[in-house]
C-alpha cells in the first residue's frame, strides 16, 4: 500500500469509526480499488455496507475478505460483527474466537474481540433454538399399535392388512 493509499485508508478508518459514512464509503471503496487483495479493506468497507443497508453487497464483500484472509483479524471481527447484526450467532462466535486468537494477547484488538465474543454468547443463551426431533419411541400408541385385525403377513405378499 503506497502513503497516499494508507492515508486514504487511515482517513477512511476514521470517518467509518464515526459513522460518517458517506465519507467512508467512497474512500474505502477506492482503498479496495488499489489493494484489492488486501482482506481488511474489504471487510470495513463490508461493515460500511451493512450500515448502509447494503447487506447482499456486505455479504459478498464479506465472504471474499473471509477467503483472502480467513486468518486475519480485520475480516473475522468485522464478519463476526455483521453474523451477529444478521442473527447467525454460531457463525459470530466462531469468527470472534478466531479473531481473539489471532489478536496479540493483552492487545485492544484482543479486548474488542473477547468483549464481541462475549456479547454474541449471551445473546446465543438467550435465543431459542429450533431443531427437528424424532418421536420418542416408548410414545404409547407409536409402537405398541393394537395387533387385532392384522394380518401375519406383510401386504407385499399377499396378506391383508385389515
Amino acid at each position: 500500500m503506497t502513503p497516499d493509499v494508507a492515508e486514504l485508508y487511515r482517513t477512511g478508518l476514521i470517518a467509518l469509526a464515526r459513522e460518517q459514512l458517506d465519507v467512508a464509503e467512497p474512500l474505502l471503496r477506492s482503498v479496495v480499488a488499489d489493494a484489492p487483495d488486501d482482506p481488511d479493506p474489504l471487510a470495513y468497507l463490508a461493515t460500511a455496507w451493512i450500515v448502509m443497508g447494503k447487506v447482499d453487497a456486505a455479504q459478498e464483500a464479506m465472504h471474499l475478505a473471509l477467503t483472502l484472509g480467513p486468518d486475519r483479524f480485520a475480516p473475522n471481527l468485522k464478519g463476526g460483527e455483521l453474523d451477529l447484526r444478521l442473527g447467525d450467532l454460531d457463525a459470530a462466535t466462531r469468527h470472534f474466537r478466531r479473531a481473539l486468537e489471532v489478536a496479540p494477547h493483552g492487545s485492544g484488538d484482543a479486548a474488542a474481540a473477547r468483549t464481541l465474543l462475549a456479547e454474541a454468547r449471551r445473546r446465543a443463551s438467550k435465543s431459542i433454538t429450533r431443531q427437528a426431533v424424532l418421536p420418542h419411541w416408548g410414545w404409547p400408541g407409536w409402537r405398541h399399535r393394537s395387533a387385532r385385525g392384522r394380518s401375519s403377513q406383510p401386504v407385499e405378499d399377499g396378506g391383508s392388512n385389515e
